[in-house]
């Protein structure tokens, strides 16, 4: 595979077809470009009047195959890729990591005092008692206390992967997600100075010309190796592993009887009502049964703890966290005790 030149559109279309999904970015700058005046909301000192803040997934932009809003625009398209930087050839070239299927580890070097406390130097990592101050100067230095720690290798040694030195001297591994695998990007969790590009996040294609100097391709590798196991374990470990929710089960909902007569046929619906609402809804749902209870607590039809019971019991059922429902249900009760229920002519 043979290495794309510095023009940034013959990178964009060689990223392209290698499977990597590109966006424009703002000449001389690590941004990307805006598609029109609405989306760009210029400057403190220079504000953009005909800025319109709005949703950058349904940009009017995307439709007409302008490229907005960075990762959200990015394509494999080379005709597009080649529209964009006819317009605008001086851009620079990113690379939209989640629809490329890429996780990129960034190894920072901004310098700095690095944390005493090896805990903030690798959350959940235990670490050697040997390490000599002053060793531990930048990302480097944390990656490969990492490494050692794992007894594992990075690129350099095996398996290769393209590897990309940023203008300020730090490094960004490329790696290939393994099959079905989403990740997310976070700065830092893992490690000082080790950033993961993923999902919603962008690299800075190699080849690309910014102010601050040259993104360089190191070493003759320009392929991408899937995520070393070990490195997805931590990954995994540090929350950057976007798991599939699981589809709430409702089993049917049997609620428990209390009162007689008008009160047990208040009980049982206030309770349904609670269990059976849905996300977004749950709340209001078991603040108002709480209030409504509340009253008839406070018209000594009812026994308040053994309604805090019957309506913890249905918020679980709906899948309200404990905490959360506890909190509700106690001030929903105070609440409507404070305006107690009359029930004339009604049967106990």
């Amino acid at each position: 595979m043979t290495t794309p030149t510095r023009e940034p559109r013959r990178i964009a279309l060689w990223l392209a077809a290698q499977g990597y999904a590109v966006h424009p970015l703002a000449p001389g700058l690590k941004v990307p470009v805006r598609g029109c005046d609405r989306c760009s909301p210029g400057t403190a000192d220079h504000p953009n009047l005909a800025y319109v803040e709005h949703d950058g997934h349904a940009c009017p932009c995307h439709a007409d195959g302008r490229p907005c809003h960075g990762v959200l625009a990015a394509t494999t398209d080379a005709e597009r890729i080649t529209e964009w930087w006819a317009s605008t050839p001086a851009a620079g070239v990113g690379v939209a990591a989640g629809p490329s299927g890429l996780v990129i580890l960034d190894v920072d070097t901004h310098g700095g005092e690095a944390p005493s406390d090896p805990e903030r130097l690798l959350p959940g990592v235990e670490l050697p008692d040997d390490i000599a101050p002053g060793s531990v100067r930048d990302g480097r230095d944390v990656l490969a206390l990492l490494v050692e720690a794992r007894r594992a290798t990075l690129p350099g040694c095996a398996p290769e992967t393209l590897t990309v030195r940023t203008p300020s001297g730090g490094v960004h591994y490329w790696f290939r997600a393994p099959a079905g695998t989403r990740w997310r990007p976070q700065a830092g969790v893992l490690g000082w100075q080790l950033d993961v590009r993923a999902g919603s996040a962008y690299a800075v294609a190699p080849g690309t010309v910014t102010r601050a100097g040259v993104y360089t391709a190191l070493g003759g590798c320009r392929t991408v190796a899937e995520l070393p196991v070990w490195l997805a374990r931590d990954l995994d470990r540090t929350g950057h592993r976007v798991r599939p929710e699981r589809p709430r089960v409702a089993l049917p909902w049997r609620p428990r009887s209390m009162g007689s007569g008008y009160v047990a046929a208040a009980v049982e619906a206030e309770l349904r009502a609670v269990a059976e609402a849905q996300t977004g809804t749950r709340n209001d749902a078991l603040n108002r049964a709480a209030f409504n209870l509340g009253t008839l607590c406070g018209a000594g039809r009812l026994n308040r703890d053994q309604v805090a019971d019957v309506l913890a019991d249905a918020a679980g059922h709906a899948g309200l966290p404990e905490r959360e429902a506890t909190a509700a249900i106690r001030s929903g009760l105070v609440a409507g005790e404070r305006h107690p229920r009359a029930l004339a002519g009604a049967a106990a």
